[in-house]
């Protein structure tokens, strides 16, 4: 298994300058007490890039969201973060709000996000927000160029910056590998997009680019052989386009256990464990007593932990959550389901109206089956501590995550890692179309468009004895400890500097 020693001695053994760039930050600011501080968000970016920059001692560059992430700032934009030994730069760029909603709300997260997603949501077009994209693209380009010296690795994260390889051209000594976090639809999808041939031209100026799946990779290497004269050599994933040869792979993002570990023990093991208690120690209501204890002591619970997001397949859910009752009438006032779901994009109208159809069939359901006190569905639109989210984890009897495309889904390996702390652990409902379901083989794999399945597995997951839900549960997780974030940064870096 992969350490964090291992891979900062993988970083000084390539005598490699790094540069990471992702719109997500490492660090936000944090006001209480009228004095800001720099805390760890509570998202899947910060997690896993924190350590990564500290064994690379990396320049990590993001995009700044206020003015008190303004403080601190050196003269080149940014502030060190070293306050567990090993030490990377973290650089902000800004943006006024009119180029943030035309990037952010408008070509990212209404064009590129529901055109990669297999969840119907059709994608909006507009001229404009393609101009406000390009225009932080290239300003991420211009900040990572300043930091460019000698033997370079430049890691671009994601679809929000999918034209900074084009911007930044070929550069003396550097290498550009592209991690692309979310599906790659097919080219019968990707077609309709105006601006494909500069997006995949940008892309092809990569030395590596990587995805989740394989079928990712296919459905990419189809979309340039389709879109351009390229020479693509299928045995090695190679694309020949343009005097630049592109290597294309499919690396599974992994997490750490000792995250969750740690947040369980309460003791801290490796150096990752720092930051976790970094992250805790910054919320001021940590020490509350988590308030849902009497809901655990009272019924059982089947627990959904989602980013309020229409990919998410919460609708779908909801109708499985119904079709279950309604074949299961023993299980009425007996088990709960807890839904927390952290608000997101609420600036973007479907979000806004996704929201309001979960409340309206949650009331639905509730109203169907509602019995004294008790109603089937609790939905919560809060974001929780890591801590607090573990716990709920541990002592769940069930979690669904039934997403309708995801690229990966960190909550379903981050409930495996919880779970097996339990002495009667929960079983984990995964849908097939779940990156991180190439991984999780023994959950109770489901297409979470067909209701009756997933209400059946729902059953099965609460009627499972207790030795098969131990036995799957410890055989997902030593597959998540051998494949851990740690091995997956070794592997992407390693591949990408290995094709030069």
């Amino acid at each position: 298994m992969t350490t964090y020693q291992d891979l900062k001695d993988f970083f000084k053994r390539q005598d490699l300058k790094v540069i990471i760039a992702a719109d997500a930050e490492t660090r936000i600011a944090k006001r209480g007490n009228n004095i800001v501080g720099q805390i760890i968000p509570a998202g899947g970016v910060a997690v896993a890039f924190d350590p990564i920059a500290k064994a690379s001692n990396a320049i990590y560059i993001g995009r700044g969201r206020n003015e008190d992430d303004r403080k601190f700032l050196d003269l080149r934009g940014r502030i060190p973060i070293d306050n567990t030994g090993d030490r990377y730069y973290l650089k902000r760029v800004f943006f006024n709000r009119e180029e943030q909603d035309g990037y952010y709300c408008g070509f990212s997260n209404q064009t590129l996000w529901p055109l990669c997603h297999v969840s119907f949501e059709r994608p909006d077009f507009r001229d404009d927000w393609y101009e406000d994209f390009k225009k932080i693209n290239q300003k991420f380009a211009k900040a990572i160029k300043e930091e460019i010296k000698g033997k370079t690795f430049i890691w671009v994260n994601d679809y929000q910056l999918s034209l900074v390889p084009k911007y930044l051209g070929r550069q003396k000594g550097a290498i550009i590998g592209m991690f692309w976090h979310i599906p790659w639809p097919t080219w019968e999808i990707f077609r309709i997009l105006p601006q494909k041939k500069e997006i995949l031209e940008s892309l092809l100026s990569c030395d590596f680019i990587a995805f989740h799946r394989g079928y990712q990779v296919r459905n990419f290497l189809e979309t340039v052989g389709r879109e351009f004269e390229a020479r693509i050599d299928q045995e090695t994933s190679k694309v020949y386009y343009n005097k630049q040869v592109t290597t294309v792979k499919n690396l599974p993002m992994g997490i750490d256990a000792d995250i969750i570990e740690s947040i369980l023990e309460n003791k801290q093991k490796t150096f990752i464990t720092k930051i976790v208690h970094e992250v805790i120690r910054s919320d001021k209501n940590t020490d509350i007593a988590n308030p849902f204890d009497t809901l655990f002591k009272e019924q059982k619970v089947i627990l959904g932990v989602d980013r309020l997001d229409y990919t998410k397949g919460l609708r779908l859910r909801l109708l499985a959550l119904d079709k279950f009752f309604e074949k299961n009438k023993t299980y009425i006032g007996k088990i709960t389901y807890l839904g927390i779901l952290a608000p997101s994009r609420i600036e973007i109208p479907a979000y806004r109206n996704l929201k309001e159809e979960i409340r309206n069939l949650g009331i639905a359901i509730n109203r169907k089956y509602k019995k004294n006190n008790w109603e089937p569905i609790k939905i919560v639109y809060q974001v929780f501590p890591r801590d607090k989210i573990m716990d709920l984890y541990k002592n769940s009897s069930l979690c669904l995550v039934t997403p309708l495309d995801d690229g990966m889904n960190l909550v379903s390996k981050e409930f495996v890692i919880a779970a097996s702390y339990s002495a009667n652990p929960g079983m984990l409902v995964l849908s097939q179309f779940a990156g991180s379901s190439i991984d999780l083989t023994q959950a109770l794999i489901v297409n979470p468009y067909n209701v009756e399945e997933v209400a059946k597995a729902i059953k099965k997951g609460l009627e499972m004895e207790k030795k098969e839900k131990i036995k799957r549960i410890k055989t997902m997780k030593e597959i998540l400890e051998e494949r851990n974030i740690y091995e997956w940064a070794k592997e992407f870096v390693g591949s990408a500097v290995s094709v030069i």
